[in-house]
Parts: structure tokens; sequence; C-alpha cells
């Protein structure tokens, strides 16, 4: 059986390792996020959210390091019992502090899923059942606020985290956030299904496929995390003192993941796909057909040439037009009432379902 010394040893080691795939995660997110602030809109929630779960599991991270040298070479050696009784202590400060940070981060990343799925759907009624787990969650009846009182409290049952003072409290934790988010990432993943069905009839692009596939990886791998440590804790192993600890960088990643996959998908569709050599070889031999000479170094001789736009504007007096842009004139809402089942109504359904899904992240 897995000691407690050796947990805590094996538990820092691979949050390190994740730690670091975490931040160069966060990075990437952050640049995705930021660049181009004049040419598209921030969402500064989504950056805010970021930014508290990097920093928080960089506080866990720091933590974790504290525990190991408190428990092997400073407090741990003078109690009763050594380290095995220092990292066995629930109501050690550090251990509390660490239990805060995750508690903290998982209702942060399940608040960013329930916003998510609330801004595809367009309707509270949807994310009923994920609020009402979300607020179980905080609760201090039912949630984290409970557990970490529980904790603090500890007192004859301080070196046991598996007693029943606390055991309850963390059970009902893992079983809530697993709920919570399982049920968001459900909504979320069957909102973007529904929209690619309906849409592929009218983009060559599919940008929402990738999208669907990471939202069912990341929600994945969080509730395959969750549910191995509820299982952990339910039979009593050690275990879960380690898959506790990798929770935290996990939570980044799957974060951060969802933000750099949509964006990725999303800027292929904005320039046509991938292009390959053979596009640029036949694009090349189209040119010089055309009688446009190639320098020796690679260039092509720049002629003037004349484009003609043609704009057709359709003059309807029973239409209303709700957004005029100089540069890409838009009609956007020009259904009439007695055509909203029209094919016209269909595509700006759609187009405004898709919009709404490409601004999740």
């Amino acid at each position: 059986m897995l000691s407690l010394q050796g947990a805590g040893i094996l538990s820092t080691t691979l949050e390190a390792i994740l730690y670091g795939y975490a931040v160069f995660m966060f990075t990437l997110a952050m640049w995705i996020m930021l660049r181009d602030r004049q040419q598209r809109q921030v969402n500064y929630a989504l950056v805010g959210a970021g930014c508290a779960l990097m920093v928080l599991a960089t506080a866990e991270m720091a933590v974790n390091i504290s525990r190991v040298y408190l428990g092997f070479l400073s407090k741990g050696p003078a109690m009763e019992g050594g380290p095995e009784a220092f990292f066995a202590l629930v109501s050690d400060p550090t251990f509390v502090a660490k239990s805060i940070f995750y508690n903290t981060q998982t209702l942060i990343l399940d608040a960013v899923v329930i916003y998510r799925t609330y801004i595809v759907w367009q309707s509270v009624y949807v994310i009923i059942v994920p609020i009402i787990g979300w607020c179980g969650l905080l609760g201090k009846s039912t949630g984290s606020v409970g557990l970490n009182v529980a904790l603090v409290e500890a007192s004859t049952h301080a070196g046991d985290v598996f007693a029943v003072q606390t055991g309850r409290w963390i059970t009902a934790v893992y079983a809530l956030t697993l709920g919570t988010n399982l049920s968001s990432t459900l909504l979320l993943a069957g909102k973007i299904w529904i929209v690619t069905r309906r849409s592929a009839q009218y983009r060559s692009n599919d940008i929402f496929s990738p999208v669907l596939r990471v939202i069912i990886e990341s929600g994945a791998i969080y509730s395959m995390t969750i549910t191995a440590a509820l299982i952990s804790f339910v039979v009593k192993s050690n275990g879960v003192y380690v898959l506790l600890d990798i929770i935290s960088p996990i939570i980044s990643i799957v974060f951060n993941m969802l933000i750099i996959r949509m964006r990725l998908a999303s800027d292929r569709s904005l320039f046509g796909g991938a292009t390959n050599q053979a596009t640029w070889g036949a694009a090349s031999a189209s040119i010089e057909r055309n009688g446009i000479r190639r320098r020796p170094d690679g260039t092509y001789e720049m002629h003037d040439f004349k484009v003609e736009i043609t704009q057709v504007i359709e003059n309807d007096s029973e239409y209303t037009v709700v957004e005029s842009n100089p540069i890409s004139p838009r009609v956007i809402n020009v259904v009439r009432e007695d055509e909203e089942d029209s094919p016209r109504s269909s595509v700006l359904k759609e187009m405004s379902e898709k919009r709404r899904v490409e601004n999740v992240v």
C-alpha cells in the first residue's frame, strides 16, 4: 500500500510536470486571446478566469513544495510518528490552504463551463441543473465551504482524512463537481453538435467539429480524474492524495485547451483551411499562364489591374436594415413575420447560432 510519505513525493513530482505544461498552455492561450486587440473584441472575463486558475495552481504548487520540506526536514521529524504523521494531519494549515485553492479552482472552472453553455443556448432554463449543482458546491451545508470548515475544526480525527467527519464532505464535493461539470459539458457539446449538423449545408469549412471534439476530450479528462479520485477516496486508498494534487494543473490545462483549439480552428477557417504546396504550385502555374513573368528571385512582376465590384441590394419595404458596414455590408434580422419558417429565416438563424458558438471562447 502506498504510504503517505510516498504519496507526498509522488504527487509533488507529477504535479510539477503537469504544472510546467499548464504554464505553457496558459502562455499560449493568453497570447491567442490578447493578440490583435484592435481588430477583435477581447473576452476579459475568460482572461481573468485563466489568470486566476494559473495563480491558484502556482500557489498550490508552492504549498506542496513547502509540505515536502516541512514533512521531511523541518516539522515532520520532530512529530510523534515522523513524516507519516505530518502528511496525515488534515488540520495542518498547509493542507487546509491546499484544499481552499483546489475548491476555488473547481468553482471557477465549473462557472466558466456554465457560462459557455448559457452563451451557446441563450436560455437560463437550460442551465438550471448546473447552476443548482454549482450553488451546492459553494454552499456551507453541502460543498466547499463546509469541507474547509470541517478540516479546520478537525481534532479527534485530525490524522484521518477518511473519517466520517471529513469524509462525507469530501465525497459530497467530488460528487457535486463531477455532476455539475459533466452536465454542463454535455449540454454545451450537444448544442454545438446540433449547430454543426444544421450548418453543414451552408458552410464549406466546418470549424465546429474540432471544437466539439476538444470539448468532449477536455470534459472526459477532467471527469475521469474526478471519478478516479472519488473511487480512491471511497475505497480509502492513499492514491487520493496523488490525484487531488494533479487535479490542480489539469484544471488549468483543460481550461486553456478549449481556447487554443477553438481559436486555431477559427483561424484556419478564416484563411480557407490549410494551404499545401500543391495549391501554391497550381496558383503559380495559373499566374504564369496569364502572361505575368516571374523574376529570378522568385517574385512576380506587378501590373495595374482593374477590379469591378457589383453590389446587389434587395429593396423591399417590408424588410428592415439593422446593421450596415461600409467595408462588408450586412443585413441582419430582415425576416418578415410570415417568413419565419422560410429558407432565408433558417439561414439567418443558423448564422446567429454559429456566431454564438464562435464567441464562447
